[in-house]
Parts: C-alpha cells; sequence; structure tokens
C-alpha cells in the first residue's frame, strides 16, 4: 500500500509546490505591469519538466541546465515579443536593453526594476526554487521567500494582499501534511497540527473577504500590540533606509525646476503640509506656458505685485467667471517652511502669514499664478503657516459645452505664449491630435476627446518608476506617445496641452498636488488634510471664454474635483462637484504592461469619501498580523516536528556545560530524553529498560551499564543523601549515546 500512494505523495507534493509559486503570480503581474499572467504560470510547469530527470538520474542535470534557459527565452519572447519570431535581431535587442536595464538599475536608479530585468530575476527565482524542491526536496525556502516578497510589496506598494498571503499559507501547510506522509514513520500530531493550521488559514482568508465581519475586533488588539515596535523601525529610519537605497532616483516633491521631464520617479511619503479646509481639491502652486520639447519653462521673466497689507485679495490672471457667494476659511501649517504656497482653485483673500499681518512681503506672480512670502530682511524668506479665505469659481457645464474657441473673438495674439510648439513636435502628433477630434464639433468636446483618449487609452501605461528618460534629440510628447507609452503625470498632462495647441486651443502646464489624506475633524465642519510629497502632480489647464482657465485631469485613476464632468444628467448648479480625489498610481510598481486599472493606478493617497477612508495602514496591520500569527503557527509546528531533534541538542548541550558531575542531576536529564524516544512502562525497573534501549538502538553493550548501576546504588543502597558524582568517561559515553540518536532520527531508526 505505501508503495502506490507514495508516487501519488510525490506528484502531490510537486503541485503544490508549484501552486504556491503561482499564487503570487498574479501580484508579481501586476506590480510590475506585465502582459499577462500566463507565461509565468506555463513557465513553472515547465521548469517542473525540465528537472524532473535530474530528480531521476543525476546524470541527466545537464539536460536541466540545458532546457532551462530555453524555456526562459521562450517566456521572455512572449512578453517581450518582436517582429518575425525568436531571431537574432530580437535577440540582439533584447539583450542589448536587458544590459540598459542592469546598467540603469546599477548606475542611475537603483530603487527601480525594469520591467524586463524584473522578469529575468523571476525567471531564475522560479527556476531555482523548483530545483531546491524537486531536486532536494527543500520546501520552507520557497515558502520564507514568498512571503517574504508578498510583505514587500504590501510595504511599498500598498496592496492589501491579506487573501493572497493566507492562500499561500494554506496550500504551504497542506505540503507540510504531505511531507510528513511521505516520510518513513510520520509524526501524525504534526500532522494533524499542519491540517488545523491550514483549516485555520481558510477561515482567516474567508472572514478577510467579508470587512464586514468581526476579523478587525480579533486582529486590532494584535496590531495595537505590535504597532510601537513598527513605530520603532519607522522613526529608526529602517523603512526610509530601503526606499533610499537607490540614491540616485528622483523623487516626488514639489520642484521648480521642470526643464527636463522623464525618467523613473520614487514616492516620498513625507507630510508637506496640514490642511484644515471643508473639502479635499488639488492644490495649484504655479503655472507655465513654455513648452520647449524637453520640459517647460516660464516664457517670460517673473514680475512680482506688492501686496502691502493683509488681508489682500489675490488678483488671478484669466479669470473671469463669477465666484459662489460662500466663503470658506483655510489655514495651512507646513511641516518645514516653505518658499511656496498650494492654493486652491478660486477668488482667494490671504489674511495671515506666519500668524503676522503688517510688516510682510508678499509677492504675486502673476504670469505663473505663483504666490511669494518672505519677511522684512529677506525679500523671499520661507513661510510657515498662512490662513485665508476663498470663494470657489461658479461656473456650468452648459457654459463649457456652448464656450466657442476664445481665439475666435480675442484673436490668436492674445493667446500666443498659450499656443506656442517648438519645433520638436512632430507631424505624428499633431496628425493624432486631429484623427481624435475629427467628428467633434464644438470646442468642449474636442477638448474632452483628447483628455478621453489619454485617459481611457490601453496602450498607455501609467507608472511612476518605469517611466524611461527622453533620448537626445527625441520631442518629449512624442516619444511618450508612439515609443515608450509609459509616463506619470507629467507625460499625460504635457501630452494634452501639446495636442491642443496643435489644434489652436489655448492650454497652459499647472502644478501643485493632487489632494490630501483625511486625518481628523477640525471646527466650523471642516477636515484636517496632510498633503503628502507623494502627492505631487500636473495637469493642464484649458482657457474658456467668460469662464478662464479650467483644469482638466488626463491622467488615468486621478479625479480632479475642480474639473466639472459632462454628464446627461447634470444640472447646471453652481456647487463643485464633490467627487473625492483619486488616489495616485503606486511609486513601487515597477515596469509596464496593456492592461491597466483604475485600483492599479490608486494606491499612494486616501480616498476622502466616508465608506473608503481605510489607509494603507490598516492593510499593512492586517497583513503583519496574520503574517505574524502564521510564522508563530509554523515556528510551533517546526518546533513540535523537531521536538526530539532539539530536546538532544538541549541535553547534550547542558551535559558539555555542568559545572559539576552530579549523578542525580545528570540521570534526570539523560533519562528524559531516553524515554522521549522509547516510552518506559510503569513498573519496568530502571536496569530492564536500559537494557531494552540498549538492544533496540543498537548500542554498545557497555555504553549505558556504569551509569545503570551508579543510579541503582544511589536508589536502593540507603545513601540517598550522600551526593555522588558521575566520571568524565561515563560523560563521554552518554554523549556518543546522544549522537547515535540524532543519526537515527537523520535514517528514520527512531520511533
Amino acid at each position: 500500500m505505501r508503495q502506490l500512494r507514495q508516487p501519488f505523495l510525490v506528484v502531490g507534493g510537486i503541485l503544490l509546490h508549484a501552486a504556491m509559486i503561482m499564487i503570487t503570480m498574479p501580484t508579481f503581474v501586476r506590480v510590475n505591469h506585465l502582459r499577462a499572467e500566463w507565461p509565468l504560470m506555463l513557465f513553472v510547469l515547465v521548469a517542473i519538466v525540465c528537472v524532473l530527470p535530474w530528480r531521476l538520474g543525476r546524470r541527466w542535470w545537464p539536460l536541466t541546465f540545458l532546457t532551462l534557459p530555453l524555456a526562459m527565452i521562450g517566456i521572455v519572447y512572449a512578453l517581450f515579443p518582436g517582429r518575425g519570431g525568436i531571431t537574432v535581431a530580437w535577440a540582439e535587442q533584447t539583450i542589448n536593453r536587458l544590459s540598459d536595464s542592469i546598467a540603469s538599475y546599477l548606475g542611475a536608479t537603483a530603487a527601480t526594476v525594469p520591467s524586463l530585468l524584473s522578469l529575468v530575476l523571476i525567471l531564475l527565482a522560479i527556476a531555482a526554487l523548483t530545483i531546491l524542491y524537486v531536486r532536494y526536496d527543500i520546501w520552507l525556502v520557497t515558502a520564507l521567500a514568498l512571503v517574504a516578497y508578498l510583505v514587500a510589496v504590501n510595504v511599498f506598494n500598498g496592496d492589501d494582499l491579506t487573501t493572497t498571503v493566507m492562500l499561500l499559507m494554506t496550500v504551504a501547510s497542506v505540503l507540510a501534511v504531505v511531507r510528513q506522509l511521505m516520510a518513513d514513520r510520520p509524526r501524525w500530531p504534526v500532522t494533524i497540527a499542519g491540517v488545523v493550521t491550514a483549516l485555520a488559514a481558510v477561515g482567516l482568508m474567508q472572514l478577510a473577504a467579508n470587512q464586514n465581519t468581526y476579523l478587525a475586533n480579533v486582529t486590532a488588539p494584535l496590531v495595537n500590540n505590535t504597532s510601537a515596535l513598527r513605530d520603532r523601525l519607522n522613526t529608526a529610519g529602517f523603512f526610509q533606509s530601503l526606499e533610499r537605497f537607490g540614491a540616485g532616483s528622483a523623487r516626488t516633491g514639489f520642484s521648480e525646476n521642470d526643464t527636463t521631464l522623464g525618467g523613473p520617479l520614487f514616492d516620498d511619503n513625507s507630510v508637506v503640509f496640514t490642511a484644515v479646509d471643508y473639502e479635499d481639491h488639488y492644490w495649484r502652486v504655479e503655472t507655465k506656458d513654455d513648452y520647449t520639447g524637453k520640459g517647460w519653462e516660464t516664457s517670460v521673466l517673473t514680475d512680482y505685485e506688492r501686496l502691502r497689507g493683509l488681508p489682500a485679495q489675490l488678483p488671478i490672471a484669466g479669470m473671469t467667471s463669477k465666484t459662489a457667494a460662500t466663503k470658506h476659511n483655510l489655514s495651512m501649517t507646513f511641516t518645514d517652511a516653505s518658499d511656496f504656497v498650494p492654493l486652491p482653485y478660486g477668488a482667494i483673500t490671504l489674511n495671515s502669514v506666519d500668524r503676522q499681518t503688517t510688516n510682510v512681503f508678499v509677492g504675486w506672480a502673476g504670469n505663473r499664478n505663483r504666490l511669494f512670502t518672505g519677511g522684512r530682511s529677506r525679500s523671499f524668506a520661507a513661510v510657515n503657516r498662512i490662513t485665508a479665505t476663498y470663494e470657489k469659481y461658479n461656473y456650468t457645464t452648459s457654459q463649457l459645452v456652448n464656450a466657442p474657441n476664445p481665439t475666435i473673438d480675442q484673436g490668436t495674439s492674445a493667446f500666443s505664449r498659450d499656443l506656442e510648439l517648438p519645433r520638436s513636435v512632430t507631424k505624428r502628433t499633431k496628425d493624432l491630435a486631429a484623427r481624435i477630434v475629427r467628428n467633434k464639433t464644438t470646442y468642449y468636446s474636442q477638448v474632452t476627446a483628447i483628455r478621453d483618449y489619454l485617459r481611457d487609452n490601453m496602450d498607455l501605461l501609467y507608472s511612476k518608476v518605469d517611466t524611461p528618460r527622453t533620448p537626445s534629440g527625441r520631442d518629449y510628447v512624442d516619444y511618450f506617445l508612439f515609443d515608450s507609452k509609459t509616463g506619470y503625470c507629467d507625460n499625460y498632462s504635457t501630452a494634452m496641452i501639446v495636442m491642443l495647441r496643435s489644434l489652436g486651443i489655448p492650454a497652459r502646464w499647472a502644478k501643485g498636488f493632487n489632494g490630501g489624506n483625511p486625518v481628523g475633524i477640525a471646527s466650523g465642519g471642516r477636515s484636517q488634510y496632510q498633503i503628502l510629497n507623494s502627492a505631487a502632480h500636473s495637469w493642464p489647464e484649458v482657457y474658456f471664454t467668460d469662464i478662464g482657465w479650467v483644469p482638466f485631469e488626463p491622467t488615468p485613476g486621478f479625479t480632479n474635483p475642480d474639473e466639472r464632468k459632462q454628464t446627461a444628467n447634470e444640472s447646471d448648479t453652481p456647487s463643485a462637484s464633490s467627487s473625492s480625489t483619486a488616489s495616485s498610481a503606486s511609486s513601487s510598481s515597477s515596469t509596464s504592461s496593456v492592461s491597466r486599472s483604475v485600483s492599479q493606478a490608486a494606491r499612494s493617497s486616501v480616498s476622502s469619501t466616508s465608506d473608503t477612508t481605510t489607509t494603507t495602514n490598516d492593510y499593512s496591520g492586517w497583513l503583519i498580523a496574520g503574517i505574524a500569527a502564521g510564522v508563530a503557527a509554523l515556528s510551533a509546528g517546526l518546533l513540535f516536528w523537531q521536538r526530539r531533534r532539539v530536546l538532544i541538542m538541549w541535553t547534550s548541550w547542558r551535559l558539555r556545560h555542568l559545572t559539576n558531575g552530579d549523578l542525580a542531576r545528570v540521570f534526570r536529564l539523560f533519562d528524559r530524553v531516553v524515554t522521549a524516544f522509547l516510552p518506559r512502562p510503569v513498573g519496568e525497573t530502571i536496569t530492564a529498560y536500559y537494557q531494552r534501549f540498549t538492544t533496540t538502538y543498537d548500542l554498545p553493550p557497555d555504553s549505558l551499564t556504569g551509569l545503570v548501576e551508579n543510579v541503582n546504588d544511589l536508589l536502593y543502597s540507603g545513601q540517598n543523601g550522600a551526593k555522588q558524582m558521575v566520571d568524565q568517561s561515563t560523560l563521554e559515553k552518554l554523549q556518543q549515546v546522544l549522537r547515535i540518536l540524532q543519526t537515527s532520527l537523520r535514517t528514520k531508526k527512531g520511533k
């Protein structure tokens, strides 16, 4: 019967090991934005076939190392295909691309792993893990490596992987049971413990699928009790040190230098400022109008208008729209003194700067829509806190729909700076814009057509970390639209502006922050928001007659509450859209794909709607609590499984470090080990028991004779009060017996 079931257990173990790897593949494909999951799933099975001959016979190992690379090449081609099949030209191109990826990773931005390099690394990892199990029956390394990977994705990417981790733990527990059944003498307590662990994991997985259950009440104490440790690690800079591994990588955050855009970004989740406001919204710092083919500059020298006293209304250039009657109070406190001031859309009255209303310098740059502040002795000193009131602009969708092109009435000369394009803009970029709007007859429909093309185009991928740098001599927008097809807000916003300008539609570039994370409730029905560096964002503004500059959002996964949406059932009400600010895409997602979803593009910040206020840290707590429980269960199971081996090691160490050879103490230590291997029935004498033990384990006949005689003398001589000692030769014989018992565990002779 055993001979019949053994092959089934071997095959079952191999398939369970493959299932463990496959469970993590959807996560890997998603965060690395690869084309599909099936090539990696297929490679897991192909790797098994390649390694099986090596398991059947050692002489077949060359076949394994010949077929595995061929399989890897096929998978790389499936995910990064070329024209005409696997050709020499494709191989050269792929090798060059891989070489560039390695150079970029090691040299310019070590915190970013390009897509091709990620794929090669995961293929090598799958091959290595498959060899470890199929050839050497080592599976625990796979379980630990996969759990570590999922934890890393959760920490850096913000994904909720509770269900994935629980499923992985379930399969690992079942595999542990199978490994026990494959043993010559299975440990049924360990088998039962594995089954219980698997069932518990399934139960937790089911509870995790429903966030409305009582699971949060169960895990909350564990999360709270571990928060101090996680806070210490965070305060000590552990996670920040990991993020700063690539010192050369660019980071998210506001920067005045936009002359050369492109290249990967790595999120900086530090808090820039905290705002108290009545709703979440975009925060504009400044606008720019001169596109150079590489980035953005300001077309004319900055002209500052001095505001002599506070309160003072900021003269918003180019806005003719009426404002709502409601005034909203706003206060902003910067984490570090800042020389830029993000502001909401609306008519703004500045009330105080650093709690002062006099003897302050406030400068307004109308051509950049930027506020500059400073003290008496320094023209542009940094600011720590400001207070203001503002009235939102009051315009409707109908006004946008019916607005004509402003150049018809005012002429193109009035918008020369907002229509200008450099010579680097290619004909195919202009032709693409013309094709997109060829059936659109109104000004507004042309604007939204360009926006929708960029936002909904599945051939374009949003990714901060996998965006390549624009090659020398190439136009930034052309390279994004037709070659790399990978970018973030700078790429999408600039592309929309360039295509609109090519159609004769005035547009300019705005930058600031895309919203905040609600962290508390303030007085007057207001909320407290934290705005992070990772929320740095850019977007286009388009000019509309009788309104002024209106923001639009072409970047996938983002929604600007100040952008009016053209919907069939929207009424002409003056209130602003109350939709929440969407989150930014994950900074840790590395590499490219054809498919994308809003959930993939919305991870870094937190939605302000009430039903989605659970933060990434909550999910991290869930995951950490689940992993801690799983690791504790697996550790307990392993200790129980290897309890006799651990007992032997502990006893051997104690015998070596005894300060004296007290016979009673030595015998108690040694007898505890012996009875763990061979139980002693009640009533059996020590002499009879140790004779049976010596025979059972093929020990030398005299190995325990001296110890047993001394113990009998101690028990029956009537000299219990006298302490008897064990000589060194007896201790050495006991150590030898312990080594024999440990060997019996490896050879499966122990009971």
